[in-house]
């Protein structure tokens, strides 16, 4: 008997053993899916099924890389096609592209470049594009690819129906951008999926040879397929029927994105002779987490009923905690960890911290930052967005395929040469006339074009760099990247950046270098141009990850998707966050279901330790507004604590009823409609939950405080008051000559407990203290109406001083009715209060 099952449970044995036929597995999270995945594929390979006759996809990078890995592992020297979705159909496009128009080196186009093809589309179509939103139209587009509709038949489906004014100029900008494209020899991300459909459509001869080819295919997270990965799947196991479909209707949480759970809920129906198996025993968490997870996801109708089980020992209970507000939240997280790192109980790498929206992340960022703990952001800018890799991966692309205009157009005066955007226009129109690439135009320009003396010989000598650095392009790509920050002198022209910002920039050439050698050393017989292009394109978040870095790490909740850690703070789980808004306000209760399984999922990725919180208060769109606990927490019998009291209160008796009620002074938190900087802050940057493509939860968090440049006092570390106990006490009061009590100062509006007096408050009915708080708080309204000068700075904000150097903003306030801002500054670890109308203190966004 095969030793490949030795350490096998039953039902991953059975999964591993099943040879022919479709198999669906049914994997709960943390039960050695990948395990099981692997293990078949030695199993077929035993079994005499030759490697190039399996296909294994998944849909993350870091999955396949893990999985070809481990088969490596189990057997040596047998290569098999391990891959996301877009990296095998970029693969079969590279070969068989031409049947839709493509030529083998064709470029992948990242966001920027995509928006500035339908700038162009729209605009060829008759509209305006400053009216209209191209990320927008590109999400529009983007869901009818995912859905597998072409041009030709959203046209056709817009003129029988009544439909958005959206879609009416989708129906007209469509077709253009995929000729924009096709033009380009370029595609989206989607249109590697959309592509490979039409192909296998119209083909049926490819189609039958390419199912053949592949007589046994697995496809990992099975739940997450959207209708053109369906199809592809479908298309290759029609005549080899011998697919192993994996995944867990209850983590299907990209439904946004166009993830049909339907797929993997019908897949009896498409595969009648189908062999069923559940994976049901959890190798990650304690009983613990998984019966507060259990208790959660059975309240879903969407589902394969499956029991969570593990052998794992117990551990420390679930617990829900209360805070006052999302300051006290955060202050309270850094400190513990900050804490439980310093006593040698744990390391900063067990610690994640999950938000269902970017902007919870703020708030924690700061915290962190103060508190000393370094931290990480999946989803803030990625590295192959930044501006300096961008341009030199432009110069690659343009080297490799001499059609991309979006790239060309990118490097023709980068670093700047004396061509000017006239001029790159005259040189576009003079290509087009022509029917000429923007390659061959360079080569070609004569006097007709009526280009300025120096643009044109700018031009010439730009297309003698271009021969130069294509006869270069057949050696190591390391190298030719070095060629081009030399020739082009692409450092030079950066020298005149502030140090700083120089130094990173150069960081970024550097790292981009060094990833290029490594790609080298990685493929030294079949290496190409292409494919490290192609791998820079498909990168994702997950990609960057580093658990072992020694760093807390922050995500999204859907960037948390497929990670484990031992320790887990699920941060906002409130009503409007979690679930989200829109799929309250839509009213739909698949939504509901589907902001169910994305805490489902969160909840999982908790190994040993899991805390969920809630606020009373939150700062959402610029106003700070009374919350009440999400609907999902009353669904979990677990403990609760309430910290938003200055007494740690232990409430395992309290009703969802009270959960559901939320916090007193509902009236009063109303009529504080701006609250101070936060207002402007959030009014001047649109939160990312309302720009988002990825429906409030993709990655557009703002850039963190670096982890490494603040302190603070161990004061500054502990839990803060209640937030109505601090402006409370914060306005320091006096007697008039009535003998009435008035506000001698305003109230400080800050981060900084030592702000704050120390001098213990007397308790009081909160009816009476917010009565006071009526009488004697300055809203954020009242303050920004006072002085307009605040709104330079911001809580959080990092700034430079020209004497003290860098520091972050920890205070705003009013003393003696002049705007004041409080800044603690990196190398003192001193702070300073500054006269805003006076302060020589350059923001750094």
């Amino acid at each position: 008997m095969t030793q490949l099952l030795d350490d096998l449970t039953p039902s991953q044995a059975a999964a591993v053993e099943h040879f022919e036929g479709p198999m669906l597995v049914l994997a709960g999270p943390g039960s050695g899916k990948t395990r099981v995945v692997t293990r078949r594929i030695a199993r077929l390979i035993e079994r005499r099924v030759h490697p190039a006759e399996i296909l294994a996809i998944t849909f993350t990078n870091k999955a396949a890389r893990e999985m070809a890995e481990r088969v490596e592992h189990l057997i040596p020297g047998r290569r098999v096609a391990v891959s996301t979705f877009h990296k095998f159909c970029a693969r079969i496009l590279r070969q068989y592209g031409g049947v839709v128009g493509l030529k083998p080196n064709f470029s992948i186009l990242d966001v920027k470049d995509q928006d500035a093809a339908l700038k162009e589309a729209v605009k060829e179509e008759g509209f305006d594009p400053t009216h209209y939103s191209p990320s927008r139209i590109g999400w529009r587009i983007g869901q009818l690819k995912n859905e597998c509709i072409t041009p030709a038949l959203f046209a056709q489906q817009a003129g029988e129906r009544v439909g958005t004014h959206l879609d009416s100029v989708v129906a007209k900008a469509y077709g253009r951008y995929q000729q924009i494209l096709l033009d380009a020899n370029a595609v989206d991300f989607d249109d590697l999926l959309l592509h490979v459909v039409t192909i296998l459509k119209e083909n049926p001869n490819l189609r039958q040879s390419l199912d053949e080819r592949y007589r046994f295919i697995l496809v990992d997270e099975y739940q997450d397929t959207n209708q053109a990965q369906y199809q592809i799947v479908s298309a290759l196991s029609q005549n080899e029927p011998n697919l192993c479909a994996t995944g867990d209707p209850d983590q299907s949480i990209y439904g946004w994105r166009g993830a049909q759970i339907e797929n993997i809920l019908r897949f009896e129906r498409d595969f009648p002779r189908v062999k069923i198996v559940r994976l049901e025993d959890n190798f990650r968490s304690t009983p613990e987490i998984l019966a507060a997870a259990d208790d959660l996801i059975r309240h879903n109708t969407q589902r394969k009923a499956k029991s969570l089980r593990t052998s794992n020992p117990s551990g420390l209970p679930v617990e829900i905690r209360q805070y006052a507000d999302g300051f006290q939240e955060a202050d309270s997280l850094a400190a513990e960890i900050r804490e439980r790192v310093a006593s040698g109980e744990r390391q900063y790498s067990d610690f994640a911290i999950f938000y269902r929206v970017n902007s919870l992340s703020r708030s924690i960022e700061t915290a962190l930052g103060r508190a000393r703990v370094p931290f990480a952001i999946t989803g803030g800018v990625a590295f192959y967005e930044r501006t300096e890799v961008k341009d030199l991966i432009a110069y690659l692309r343009v080297i490799e395929n001499p059609d991309d205009r979006p790239a060309f157009r990118r490097i023709v005066n980068t670093p700047v040469r004396g061509i000017g955007k006239n001029s790159q226009e005259k040189l576009d129109r003079w290509a087009s006339a022509r029917n000429l690439n923007l390659w061959d135009a360079v080569h070609q320009i004569d006097a007709s074009i009526g280009l300025p003396k120096k643009a044109e010989y700018s031009l010439k000598l730009f297309a003698n760099l271009l021969d130069e650095l294509a006869r270069r392009s057949h050696g190591p790509i390391a190298e030719l990247l070095e060629v081009i920050v030399e020739r082009t002198g692409y450092l030079q022209n950066l020298s005149g950046l502030e140090p700083e910002e120089f130094a990173n920039r150069k960081a970024n050439v550097e790292e981009l270098v060094a990833s290029a050698r490594q790609f080298d050393q990685d493929h030294v017989e079949r290496g190409s141009l292409s494919e490290f292009l192609e791998t820079c394109s498909l990168v994702q978040d997950a990609d960057t990850i580093d658990e072992s870095a020694g760093q807390v790490q922050l995500m999204t909740l859907h960037s948390a998707k497929g990670l484990e850690f031992p320790c887990v703070y699920l941060v906002g789980v409130e009503h409007g966050l979690l679930p989200h808004e829109r799929s309250l306000r839509d009213g739909d209760p698949l939504q509901i279901e589907e902001e169910r399984r994305l805490l489902f999922v969160g909840m999982t990725r908790a190994r040993e330790e899991l805390y969920l919180t809630w606020t009373r208060l939150r700062s959402t769109h610029g106003r700070l507004l009374s919350t009440i606990a999400s609907q999902f927490l009353t669904e979990l019998n677990v403990a609760r604590h309430d910290y938003s009291t200055d007494d740690d209160t232990s409430f395992g008796d309290w009703s969802p009823q009270e959960m559901r009620r939320g916090t007193s002074g509902d009236s009063i938190l109303a009529q504080m409609a701006d609250w101070g900087e936060q207002a402007r802050k959030e009014s001047s940057n649109p939160p990312d939950e309302t720009t988002s493509t990825e429906d409030d939860h993709a990655d557009l968090a703002e850039p963190g405080v670096d982890s490494q440049l603040f302190t603070s006092s161990e004061e500054d570390a502990q839990p803060k008051a209640n937030f109505i106990d601090r402006v409370l006490e914060s306005a320091v009061t006096s007697e008039d000559s009535s003998g009435h009590e008035t506000a001698a100062t305003q109230p400080v509006i800050t981060r900084n407990s030592r702000s704050f007096s120390k001098k213990k408050a007397p308790r009081v009915p909160e009816a009476e203290r917010i009565d006071q708080l009526k009488s004697r708080l300055m809203t954020g309204a009242d303050l920004m109406a006072r002085d307009q000068s605040l709104n330079r700075f911001q809580l959080g904000m990092q700034v430079r001083h020209p004497e003290y150097g860098r520091g972050l903003v920890v205070g705003l306030s009013l003393a003696n009715n002049r705007p004041t801002v409080r800044v603690e500054f990196e190398s003192s670890r001193e702070e300073k209060d500054f006269i805003i109308s006076h302060a020589p203190l350059q923001p750094l966004r």
